[in-house]
């Protein structure tokens, strides 16, 4: 603890620093031995740093005083986990060069806080961030779960260097995290399809979250590419779906022939939609994609969180289109968009085309049963 004895005692350097006499109240030592009071703090989530004298003229009491006056006039709180957010990707985003990280970024630091947001920083405990952690595994979004955690985990760690908080209260949480990526891919089987989808009719939902988990099941796509679905990628009247190779985990383009069933989905969505922007939006921000999140939400609340996901979908096609023995092997990964790196070379959208029209159709006539 700085005590105006070890104050007194302070030599100069060759370069100036500073030791901190806490709730951001520091003292900077110059090479010319001169020592100074500065305030650092935040407020309307700006930072803030004010000189308050200079030392002995200015006693360490003196400056705790002034501190706690200046704060208090200016009628602030302590910081809250959305403001340390946005004050720390103020700080971070400059470095990251893609908008698109920068939205995940924010997506998921939000999501994960969304429950104590508005809390101080100090009073964030451990069980909070178990309890938000723990909601995310119930819905099989392990990976999510581990990559956000890392994220509030780094601004925590900020939090405790600029002495908005003591400890870190994501620390050990990890561990309620399934290790075996297995889970990720956690699917029903097509004999439990029919009671999933029957539960999930039952249960009451708001907003297209139901429509994009239907249409997941029927179109086998990877969870990210229907979520964030804009309505160019669509030519209803050809009854395609081109899905762009930037959004693609394989960077490759990607064709999903549209069975009439989906087709009709998606028609019934383009006739009463307010733009030509993403097919499923996020419910407070129309500019942007509806999260996964969402969509798990509604497996997760019809009870079957950690025993469904929506990539799921995908590995319970693959498994009945090969069980059944009607369809070439390599049509079905071509239709999941799995590509071998030796073949990339060779790669052709529309290889075996013809094939996995009537694949996708023989598929969407299952999926309608379950799903009637």
């Amino acid at each position: 603890m700085l005590t105006d004895n070890k104050i007194k005692g302070l030599k100069p350097t060759e370069k100036r620093y500073s030791l901190s006499a806490g709730e951001g109240l520091s003292i900077d030592v110059m090479p010319t031995g001169r020592k100074s009071w500065v305030l650092e703090y935040t407020a309307l989530g700006k930072r803030k740093r004010k000189k308050l004298g200079e030392y002995p003229a200015v006693s360490l009491k003196q400056a705790r005083e002034l501190a706690n006056k200046i704060k208090n006039n200016a009628g602030l709180t302590p910081i809250t986990v959305s403001e340390l957010i946005h004050e720390w990707i103020e700080l971070h985003s400059k470095q990251w060069t893609s908008e698109k990280y920068k939205y995940t970024v924010i997506y998921r630091l939000t999501y994960i806080t969304n429950d104590f947001k508005d809390m101080a920083v100090a009073d964030v405990s451990r069980a909070m961030v178990s309890k938000a952690v723990s909601n995310m595994v119930a819905q099989g979004t392990y990976e999510t779960a581990k990559r956000s955690l890392r994220l509030l985990s780094q601004v925590f760690n900020y939090a405790i260097a600029h002495e908005y908080a003591q400890n870190n209260p994501c620390t050990l949480v990890d561990n309620i995290i399934p290790t075996h990526t297995v889970q990720n891919m956690a699917t029903l089987s097509a004999d439990e399809m029919a009671g999933f989808w029957h539960t999930i009719r039952k249960t009451p939902t708001i907003g297209l979250a139901p429509v994009a988990l239907s249409l997941a099941n029927y179109l086998a796509v990877r969870p990210s590419e229907l979520c964030k679905a804009t309505w160019d990628e669509f030519d209803l009247d050809k009854g395609v779906w081109i899905i762009p190779a930037y959004r693609m985990k394989t960077r490759l383009e990607h064709a999903v022939p549209l069975a009439s069933q989906p087709l009709k989905i998606l028609k019934d969505l383009h006739a009463s939609r307010l733009d030509d922007g993403f097919v499923f939006k996020h419910h407070s921000n129309p500019t942007k994609p509806m999260p996964i999140e969402s969509v798990l939400a509604v497996i997760k609340r019809a009870g079957f969180g950690g025993r469904m996901t929506t990539h799921g979908f995908r590995s319970l096609f693959s498994t009945v289109a090969n069980d059944s023995g009607l369809w070439r092997a390599d049509a079905i990964e071509r239709q999941l968009a799995h590509t071998k790196k030796d073949v990339r070379h060779v790669y052709n959208r529309a290889e075996y085309w013809d094939e996995r029209v009537a694949l996708m159709s023989w598929w969407a006539d299952i999926v309608a049963d379950w799903q009637a």
